[in-house]
């Protein structure tokens, strides 16, 4: 029996000492961070969290300059790899709205880190409400998405056991994104080239001097999205700016003028020819010349979901007259609105070739009030505007003598 006793007892201490040292193994954990662009560009300086099943955090981490995570020593079980970030982003662009928008209505599917950045309100449901937000904050950058401005991918696994006391875990690659970058085009750290190819239109102002400048596009095929960041010069002040075009919405932050139209019937915005997008209303407020420029992350999309590279747009460069009796100017029409007739006020600085046009908001010609050479001075031209229709015109007015000037104003007819 004292036998017997001895031999349970060797068996009880070898199986007790055994599970201590399965318990005691641990493993090495490994996996990397990347962005699921072309070039799988690595995620450095991503927080990483290894959570236990309790939801416990066990262990943090940051990857490396090749996205590279290591957890040395993990105990046997089962985990989650969170990762979070801080870092900059460049966001997204309005393709990406439309991309969703084609998903939303059918047209298209979109893959597992899609639907994670399309996830934008961060509530599990792609919606119209993702797509809502993601335009309001292209809009407006103070816009918050609810889901942060990155998403990661979670890695779920099991630490087991081997026949060595420690055993690596290499664990498969995994996506890190921008919220809202459903195409996956951006290169972290690098910012968008604007795919709209701009041309300055020089106008002669005065200054303190309220004056209306149109914002033209031209495109080769009809649009489907639009999204424009312009970039207004300091010593211009804005007082007011008119979208021309149905649908289109714009916001003014700081000095910078921000853009967007995309119909959610993909109906399509002819521009094929110049059209006025919008009108800024304002004033030069000193002697500088005033250039308005293009800022990046402005696109247009056709139906086909593809950026128009032959996009053009038309910006104003103001010049300033320092003689405000004899400046070059087209001062506008009086009264504005107006039923059928009005009186169209201007300055010559010098005598030239004058030509007046009027033109409709598609930037088709429909009268021409002047053409032929006139003396300097400021001039009262009575108009009748009673064979137009209801709407908004642009009335632009050219000088071609010593030097040349034009400008250009806004004209309503209201009945």
């Amino acid at each position: 029996m004292g036998k017997n006793l001895l031999n349970g007892l060797m068996t009880v201490i070898v199986t007790l000492l055994t599970l201590s040292a399965i318990q005691a193994q641990t493993v090495s954990v490994s996996g990397k961070y990347i962005y699921p662009n072309a070039s799988q560009t690595p995620l450095s300086n991503v927080q990483v969290a290894l959570v236990d099943k309790n939801n416990q955090v066990i262990s943090t981490t940051v990857t490396n300059s090749e996205g590279i995570y290591l957890f040395p020593s993990v105990p046997l079980g089962d985990y989650t790899i969170k990762a979070s970030s801080n870092q900059p982003t460049n966001g997204y662009t309005m393709k990406d709205c439309f991309t969703l928008l084609l998903y939303l209505s059918g047209y298209n599917t979109l893959s597992n880190i899609q639907k994670l950045a399309a996830d934008v309100d961060n509530n599990n449901i792609i919606n119209q409400a993702d797509l809502n937000l993601m335009i309001a904050k292209w809009l407006n950058p103070s816009v918050k998405f609810p889901a942060g401005d990155w998403k990661f991918e979670e890695v779920h696994f099991t630490a087991k056991s081997g026949k060595s006391m420690s055993t690596d875990v290499p664990l498969p690659p995994s996506n890190g994104t921008s919220s809202g970058d459903l195409g996956s085009v951006f290169s972290p750290g690098n910012k968008p080239v604007a795919a709209i190819s701009s041309t300055l239109i020089n106008s002669s102002v005065i200054s303190n001097t309220t004056i209306e400048l149109p914002v033209k596009l031209s495109a080769g095929t009809p649009v489907s999205t639009l999204g424009l960041t312009i970039e207004c010069p300091s010593n211009f002040k804005i007082e007011q700016i008119v979208p021309s075009i149905q649908g289109l919405n714009v916001n003014l932050e700081g000095n910078l003028i921000r853009a967007t139209w995309i119909d959610p019937n993909i109906k399509l915005l002819d521009v094929t020819s110049n059209t006025t997008l919008f009108v800024i209303k304002g004033k030069v407020i000193n002697n500088n010349e005033a250039t308005f420029s293009l800022n990046e992350n402005s696109q247009l999309i056709s139906k086909s979901g593809e950026v128009i590279n032959a996009a053009k747009i038309e910006l104003p460069r103001l010049a300033i007259q320092q003689n405000e009796t004899f400046a070059f100017a087209l001062k506008g029409n009086f009264p504005n609105p107006f039923n059928t007739t009005t009186k169209i006020v201007y300055s010559l600085p010098s005598s030239g070739n004058v030509e007046m046009k009027i033109f409709n908001i598609q930037g088709q010609l429909v009268a021409t009030p002047i053409k032929g050479y006139q003396d300097a001075g400021i001039k009262e031209l009575p108009f009748d505007g009673n064979n137009l229709r209801s709407g908004v015109y642009f009335c632009t007015i050219s000088l071609k003598g010593d030097k040349n000037f034009n400008a250009t104003s806004r004209m309503v007819v209201a009945r």
